[in-house]
């Protein structure tokens, strides 16, 4: 294949690698603040004698969604791994909540 081939080949797949990185790092950052906000949120909670199982509970579902999409999409035994710990996780949490400790 010629450069002029590949060019207009790689023009046409639509696909910005520059955006898929981006994304992925959004991703990362995102999930980093959600980690400090929990924590702020749980010592809140704790201080006024609250339960607080629910916040960890979402946190560990969603990210246990995303590490399953990014098994079935990438096959990366360690996405399919992390997505099976924080699933359990999000298990625990809310059989805490519904527990009501």
């Amino acid at each position: 294949m010629k450069k002029d081939e590949i060019l207009a080949k790689a023009r046409e797949e639509k696909s910005d690698e520059m955006e898929t990185f981006v994304r992925d790092k959004s991703m990362a950052v995102i999930f980093c603040v959600m980690g400090v906000c929990l924590i702020i949120f749980i010592s809140i909670r704790q201080e006024l004698h609250e339960r607080c199982c629910d916040l960890p509970f979402t946190v560990a579902l969603g990210a246990s969604a995303g590490c399953f999409y990014r098994f079935a999409r990438l096959k990366n035994a360690k996405n399919l791994i992390i997505g099976i710990i924080t699933g359990l996780c999000a298990i625990v949490y809310l059989i805490l909540t519904i527990l009501g400790h």
